[in-house]
């Protein structure tokens, strides 16, 4: 998935897009003394200072990343008091102590919202933790015991929307859900691309049946855009061996236009 961002900017992600600039940050990690989570703590700190200089430009944010802690810096460079709307297959929302695979990417909400890995969020300059009542997840179908419980005793709101199997280019209850919602939120939306059901896009190898079709998606986004100030939007979790037409440039390219207006 790391290969994801540049695959998708040479398929078409930003085609048509005025694009001021474009940052491909190479993160120069030591060869000693460094292991695989602070490393993912440093991509997220390099996301932070872009996206920060970003804001101060006046731009509008759109972070193409390979794995979902990106959120971190994303989130860290809009500054506090964001909203965070997260459409996904999965919730990650797992812990050290509740996760059966170890799986950092899996933990990068819980982290958003201050369950775990707070030091190290810490480091990310000018991270503050999402409220729960401040993140709506949308789309999460594929959760472990524990991370459903823990869910559940939190004011996280999940929508669950309409599958393909169902009319989902229309869908009022997603609208409503919005509405009751604060209106004078700043949002960031954060896309894993296995939100798609598979059998219309294939993302990743976590991709899980019951997924949303791109068209629903393309006008659940506008929608956002409608309701809220959107500070930016970011797509992840893309591994371009599993997309050998190389669709997902498109589909990209379609949600950052959604997203602009």
């Amino acid at each position: 998935m790391g290969a994801g961002p540049e695959a998708l900017i040479a398929s078409g992600a930003l085609e048509g897009i005025s694009a001021h600039d474009v940052d491909r940050h190479t993160v120069i990690v030591p060869s000693e003394g460094v292991n695989e989570i602070a490393t993912c703590f440093m991509v997220d700190s390099a996301i932070a200072v872009a996206a920060a200089r970003n804001r101060m430009a006046g731009d509008s944010l759109v972070v193409l990343a390979g794995n979902c802690h990106s959120c971190l810096g994303a989130l860290a460079g809009i500054g506090p008091d964001a909203a965070l709307i997260w459409f996904d297959a999965h919730a990650d929302l797992n812990t050290p102590d509740t996760t059966p695979s170890g799986f950092f990417d899996g933990m990068a909400l819980a982290t958003a919202v201050g369950w775990t890995w707070r030091q190290l969020a810490s480091t990310i300059p000018g991270f503050v933790v999402v409220d729960e009542p401040r993140v709506l997840l949308v789309g999460a179908r594929q959760l472990d015991a524990e991370e459903a419980t823990s869910l559940r005793n939190s004011a996280i709101r999940h929508y669950q929307p309409p599958s393909l199997r169902r009319d989902a280019t229309t869908d009022r209850q997603w609208t409503q859900t919005l509405r009751n919602w604060n209106s004078r939120y700043r949002v960031y939306i954060h896309i894993d691309l296995d939100i798609i059901d598979p059998t219309q896009f294939d993302a990743n190898d976590y991709s899980v049946s019951s997924g949303v079709s791109v068209e629903w998606l393309e006008t659940a986004v506008s929608t956002i855009r409608r309701t809220f100030a959107v500070e930016g939007i970011g797509f992840t979790s893309y591994d371009p061996a599993r997309d050998p037409e190389r669709r997902a440039g498109q589909i990209v390219n379609r949600l950052i236009r959604a997203v602009l207006g």
